[in-house]
């Protein structure tokens, strides 16, 4: 049987909005009429199977989201095969979501990770017909819950407040819930301009948490109008259901799969209220929808400012940001200055990094220096105007004198699974699969293949243990460790060893001895002004190169002082490791060979690539 939601021809034509459309539109006029949105087919239909494509691309956006990529890279860009190996996770989300509901919530619920189970609603207003689908639905005496399920955690909901204090509190039945809808006094918690300051981030579409908020109340929208069409008065109330980030799985399986049971009074999925929020975003979303009626009845492809709702740099940006964005050149444009996104200055007047590319001034020689008042943001566009680097040599041998041989050279690579999948981790835990060591025994020498020694996991099964023994082995207790980006490492050797506690004192250890590269190639103020520089000094970078636009990337950095290149590598920056991994189970045995040889080879790309850089930076100063 096949199942279409049809589209009525009423007052001329209307079509069938989703809700990811909604949220789509609602950017620029420019996105409605290149999404392939004819005139002439505003009378046509919307299967269920279309729908469910669109919101599949919203799922592994809110998947990715919940991950990082330090280097820059564009996670949306990956190729769509790799991304469907985290599809699963999602689902798996949603069914948790809905089978501990009925925790939380009386009644009756339906839901399924199919959306042809999922109950629909489809309002008309204006002549345009809205749909969305309701990941869980609950009809109980006091009226209807709607639950929206998002594979985020938590934690930027619980950190909105004072140091002390969330903004959210949980109730009786373990609901989070605004402090005021407690009817709670807000000043025994935080003081009141705090608590106002935070609880705005959640009206604004472009935060990491009202991207969610935004979100269910178009829902809310669509779904209000439908029951108002049908006369249907009952009381509905709205809520998330995010992953909780303070659960902390025990090991528990059964048949293979991971069984997350409440721990200390602590379930995998948190439930948030949003009634009162979402109700105050209803004007808002009222005025939004008028808007994209005129998109649509306009239709101009023509180009339109660039501005925030582009979200140029996140994981849910405009699909269309590559054809918007060619009008900046593709190295030194104004988005490589440091710093770009505090604005400019001409005198007392800020001038918006938007603002000033609609204006025409998009590469970095458009910005004349006296709007730089930034020093870094000078020095970038003197390196760009000479074609020369700027080093502080002083700073650099300064650094330099910090490394002592032999020296290790470490990196990890992770998989962030939404859901915890071994004992003592939480959900998105940078779950370690692998390790690349080069080792420089004397300075200057180390070898790509002979200095080189490694790990890493055969499967999806927890090797973990085994990755800790070895690195312990091979790196002694007073061994200095360098790293790119220590922060990353540093709380990955943390994590692990309150995991396995029997390695807890040598990974401190190994903790206690990690150095940053970068405190090198870029800075570290407080590790400067200790060598005796003045704060002025010791914040201003080492190191910058025209070629580098911006980034301290060690994959920008690298060409600089090697012929190293990750050009042409099939596994070739970190987003490609972690759905290499992720992809091992599905792998027949010559293509699994294949693949565990190149992400071997990536991994230990990169720690070679640190001994380069060191080695080039050593050159460069002698």
């Amino acid at each position: 049987m096949v199942w279409l939601i049809l589209v009525y021809n009423l007052d001329g034509g209307k079509m069938a909005i989703t809700k990811t459309k909604f949220i789509n539109y609602s950017r620029c006029p420019r996105y409605v009429a290149l999404d392939d949105l004819k005139k002439e087919k505003l009378d046509s239909m919307i299967s269920i199977d279309k729908y469910k494509k669109e919101e599949e691309f919203e799922h592994i956006a809110e998947l990715l989201s919940g991950m990082f990529d330090d280097e820059g890279n564009d996670l949306i860009d990956v190729k769509n095969e790799h991304l469907e190996t985290m599809m699963p996770y999602y689902n798996k989300v949603e069914i948790l979501a809905g089978e501990l509901a009925s925790k939380y919530f009386s009644g009756n619920f339906k839901f399924s990770k199919s959306t042809y189970n999922q109950e629909s609603f489809d309002a008309v207003i204006d002549n345009i017909r809205y749909l969305c689908y309701v990941d869980i639905y609950n009809e109980n005496n006091d009226g209807i819950n709607i639950i929206e399920v998002k594979a985020t955690t938590t934690k930027k909901y619980l950190n909105l407040g004072s140091k002390e204090q969330s903004i959210f509190l949980k109730d009786e039945k373990g609901i989070y819930r605004l402090i005021e809808d407690l009817g709670y006094d807000i000043e025994d918690y935080m003081p009141v301009k705090v608590y106002e300051r935070n609880k705005a981030k959640l009206f604004d579409r472009f935060t990491s948490c009202g991207h969610y908020i935004y979100d269910i109340a178009v829902q809310r929208f669509i779904i209000e109008n439908d029951m108002k069409s049908h006369g249907d008065k009952r009381n509905v109330r709205y809520y998330l259901a995010v992953l909780n980030s303070n659960y902390v799985f025990d090991g528990k399986y059964k048949d293979g799969e991971a069984i997350y049971d409440t721990i200390n009074g602590e379930d995998i999925i948190a439930y948030i209220d949003v009634t009162s929020i979402t109700r105050d975003l209803m004007d808002k979303i009222y005025l939004d929808s008028q808007k994209i009626k005129r998109y649509i009845d306009d239709l101009s492809g023509s180009r339109v400012a660039l501005g925030e709702y582009c979200e140029y740099k996140k994981t849910v940006k405009c699909k269309f940001c590559k054809l918007c964005f060619d009008v900046l050149p593709k190295e030194h444009s104004i988005l490589c200055y440091m710093n770009n996104n505090f604005g400019f200055k001409d005198g007392n007047t800020k001038y918006d990094v938007f603002d000033l590319i609609n204006d025409g001034k998009v590469s970095m020689l458009d910005i004349p220096s006296s709007m730089l008042n930034r020093e870094k943001n000078r020095i970038q566009r003197e390196c760009v105007v000479s074609g020369e680097p700027y080093i502080n040599k002083n700073k650099i041998k300064g650094g330099l004198k910090m490394i002592r041989y032999p020296l290790y050279h470490l990196d990890f690579e992770t998989f962030p699974c939404p859901l915890p999948r071994y004992k003592g981790e939480r959900p998105y835990s940078q779950s370690v699969f692998q390790f690349s060591l080069h080792i420089e025994r004397k300075e200057g020498v180390c070898d790509l293949e002979k200095d080189h020694y490694g790990y890493l996991a055969a499967d999806h099964l927890d090797h973990r243990l085994e990755l800790v023994k070895l690195m312990c082995e091979l790196i002694p207790d007073d061994g200095m460790v360098l790293v790119y980006n220590d922060s990353f490492e540093k709380t990955r050797l943390k994590e692990l060893a309150y995991i396995f506690p029997e390695y807890k004192e040598k990974l401190l250890k190994i903790r206690d001895n990690v150095f940053d590269l970068m405190n090198i190639v870029k800075t570290n103020s407080s590790l400067y002004e200790r060598l005796g520089y003045s704060k002025e000094e010791a914040r201003m970078f080492n190191y910058y190169h025209p070629d580098m636009d911006g980034s301290f990337s060690i994959k920008k950095v690298l060409p600089l002082f090697s012929n190293l290149t990750y050009k042409g590598m099939e596994v070739g920056n970190g987003v490609e490791a972690m759905v290499t991994y992720a992809s091992f189970p599905k792998l027949l045995p010559f293509d699994y060979k294949h693949k565990y040889t190149k992400l071997t080879e990536y991994c230990r790309q990169d720690t070679y690539a640190m001994f380069a850089v060191l080695d080039g930076l050593r050159k460069s100063v002698k």
